[in-house]
């Protein structure tokens, strides 16, 4: 399982570094814009991660319950709880995979931010996440969605990438077979070299909006970025679905 290995890395999350608290709060603001949720509301954040959106859920107000697969993350997620300067604040992480999980109509808000979405072979695995939020929403809840848009990465791959930052050089390949995005990633320290892998399974919008109202969601809007703008299947470089549960 490739996301078990790469997930509990730290090179993981400084490769991503610049996915920061800045962007996290770009995407709570399109939320907050877009969906009538009272403060105190419970939302459930699915796959994670280190909890950046859930620490800026929490702060603005919302009892927030995060969960990962990773460990690693998890303890990163609890460690920034610990040390953000708000007192109190409503957040519980749990270790969870996104396949198996049903809460029973307990939340307002469900997210999964951040393409954590598409890792497994076969489209049954994935779209049981999506059948597992609905479970979990109450009726009239919102579900938030932020994955790639398989059309733009299909005609803008960068097929080859070289980053350096702390003594670190990591380059990345990328190509698409079969429906998959597969991203080779070699990080060489110190002479030495070490291999990830990340594998996305491609999903368009006609199949995202088809399987969101297979499991009792009325797709509302979609957004082509984490500023608002209007979402194009030639342009946008993601796809962000609002849905409420029917």
């Amino acid at each position: 399982m490739w996301y078990k290995k790469w997930f509990s890395d730290r090179l993981y999350l400084d490769l991503y570094s610049h996915r920061n608290t800045e962007e996290a709060g770009h995407m709570i603001d399109l939320i907050q814009r877009n969906i009538d949720i009272r403060t105190g509301s419970k939302v459930l954040d699915v796959a994670c991660g280190a909890g950046r959106h859930s620490l800026q859920l929490a702060k603005r107000g919302f009892h927030v319950t995060g969960f990962d697969l990773s460990e690693f993350l998890i303890s990163e997620a609890k460690r920034s709880q610990r040390e953000a300067k708000e007192n109190n604040l409503k957040m519980n992480f749990l270790i969870k995979d996104m396949r198996k999980f049903n809460f029973r109509n307990s939340f307002d808000l469900a997210v999964n931010i951040f393409t954590s979405f598409g890792y497994f072979d076969n489209d049954e695995e994935n779209f049981r996440v999506i059948k597992n939020v609905s479970s979990s929403l109450k009726k009239g809840g919102y579900f938030v969605f932020d994955f790639i848009n398989s059309e733009f990465i299909k005609n803008n791959i960068v097929s080859r990438s070289k980053n350096k930052f702390g003594g670190i050089t990591v380059i990345q390949k990328r190509r698409i077979e079969n429906g998959f995005i597969l991203k080779d990633i070699e990080v060489f320290k110190g002479g030495k070299v070490r291999h990830f892998n990340e594998i996305l399974k491609l999903y368009g919008k006609k199949e995202l909006v088809k399987c969101f109202e297979k499991f009792n969601f009325d797709v509302k809007t979609l957004f082509g970025d984490y500023y608002g703008n209007k979402f194009s299947e030639k342009n946008s470089k993601r796809i962000i679905i609002i849905a409420q549960k029917i």
